[in-house]
């Protein structure tokens, strides 16, 4: 891995960790309306930056294409919010960052080979983040069982974004591909929210900026970038970037929240950062042979 790709992965890694932060601070704004804005805003930085700098167009196969990306991302980021509302910031991040372990099943259904590494570092993460959440996390019951339902439900439509994103940026544009799929998406969660009885307008003017931080940071500088790196490692490289956000959102909800980080946190997330290295280092290797 070249340092230049691992510096965009970590500025990835640190922005999409602010999400469930601003979801917690402006509490008041229904989650779905959060996530609309979100998209909506991210597209409209790089639809204006097209016009500054144009770009190329899209094929229409790859337009077909981003049409199922965007309307998986959306539900992804519908579920997501919705879920954080619902259960801790620790089990949200860490549940809607299970999608490596659906990328390497898709790429196995798809009869694609991992070598063994892969398998080890996905393993180290995933007990590393069994570690982590041993103490409080039940799927199969207790008052956060809605929540960390809708997060895991998020990460098969992350892992889904990413499988349909790996072969659309063969030959697209990030940033002509990023404002199509943030159209998509906001148009997605448009309607998800109208279906569930919400007004996009039902904020206050103190909670713009927080809108067009959600477009700018955990979108244009998180999912953005991600993008990006598709192109030149795997969807399951590039979605097990995301396992470390519970470890900086968790640092992040002490500092700003004061939410206590548990013993096991410390002792999970090393193995977690450790594994995630171990999946890029080896799916970086076989995405440019």
């Amino acid at each position: 891995m070249t340092a230049r790709l691992g510096l965009i992965l970590l500025l990835a890694l640190i922005s999409v960790s602010t999400t469930s932060l601003v979801i917690r601070y402006v509490a008041t704004v229904p989650a779905l309306v959060l996530a609309f804005w979100r998209m909506f805003t991210a597209s409209g930085m790089l639809w204006g930056f097209s016009v500054a700098k144009p770009q190329d167009s899209l094929s229409l196969l790859n337009k077909k294409r981003i049409i199922f990306a965007g309307i998986f991302l959306g539900c992804h980021f519908a579920c997501f919010f919705v879920g954080v509302r619902h259960t801790s910031i620790a089990n949200a991040t860490l549940l809607a960052n299970m999608g490596p372990i659906f990328t390497l099943l898709i790429a196995l259904a798809q009869r694609r080979k991992s070598n063994t590494m892969t398998y080890l570092g996905l393993g180290m993460a995933v007990v590393g983040a069994i570690i982590i959440q041993a103490n409080d996390f039940s799927i199969l019951g207790g008052e956060n069982f809605f929540g960390n339902s809708l997060a895991l439900l998020s990460a098969l439509f992350f892992a889904l974004t990413y499988v349909v994103a790996e072969a659309i940026r063969v030959e697209t544009g990030n940033i002509v591909y990023g404002r199509a799929l943030f159209l998509v998406a906001a148009i997605t969660l448009l309607v998800i929210a109208v279906l569930s009885g919400n007004s996009i307008f039902d904020f206050q003017p103190q909670h713009i900026v927080w809108l067009l931080f959600l477009g700018l940071v955990p979108s244009i500088l998180g999912h953005n970038m991600l993008n990006y790196a598709v192109k030149y490692v795997t969807p399951t490289a590039v979605s097990s970037v995301s396992l470390g956000e519970p470890i900086i959102a968790s640092l992040f909800g002490l500092f700003l929240f004061g939410e206590a980080i548990p013993v096991s946190a410390i002792l999970g997330g090393p193995i977690i950062l450790i594994g995630v290295y171990i999946i890029i280092n080896n799916q970086v290797s076989g995405a440019n042979n």
